[in-house]
């Protein structure tokens, strides 16, 4: 019996050691927004990385780096004022799908507020993005242009025009 309590005890152990699967999702804090789709995250285990969440696009607005001439899309100060509201500070879920950087070296994700609530989702909603897909990440397409679809339906957003 005791050798049986001695086992059990160390596989608890190295159960309790091991490190999350792929499968588990990233965690991190949102310490940065540059827009309304591209943010810095600190992500437990990493540091902080440059994210681009997967599969939308914002307007673009203007940076300190722009030529004074430069003049936001329309819509662009209120995606990255939405993404602001929705993303600084807060605890975010990244899921993964087959690429893992951008052309900018941004990391790319499907990026969760909560279980259950995805920010690509909440920006499509708002019409505050448009779907934009680039092979292989295309878990979501399908789910994305719904989304969008029924944004437009309402003139959410940048669907309903300036």
């Amino acid at each position: 019996m005791f050798r049986f309590l001695i086992v059990i005890c160390s596989m608890m152990i190295l159960v309790g050691c091991q490190r999350p699967s792929d499968d588990d999702p990233l965690q991190g804090t949102v310490v940065n927004i540059v827009d309304g789709d591209t943010f810095d995250v600190n992500i437990q285990g990493m540091g902080d990385e440059r994210v681009r969440p997967i599969m939308v696009d914002a307007p673009e607005i203007c940076h300190q780096h722009d030529p004074p001439a430069c003049e936001p899309e329309p819509y662009g100060e209120e995606a990255t004022a939405f993404a602001t509201d929705v993303l600084l500070g807060e605890t975010v879920y990244l899921e993964q799908d087959e690429s893992e950087r951008d052309q900018y070296d941004r990391m790319l994700f499907y990026v969760y507020v909560d279980e259950d609530q995805m920010f690509q989702e909440m920006l499509l909603e708002e019409g505050l993005a448009e779907v934009v897909v680039y092979e292989p990440d295309v878990r979501y397409e399908e789910a994305f242009y719904e989304i969008q679809e029924e944004a437009q339906e309402r003139e959410e957003g940048m669907w309903g025009g300036h």
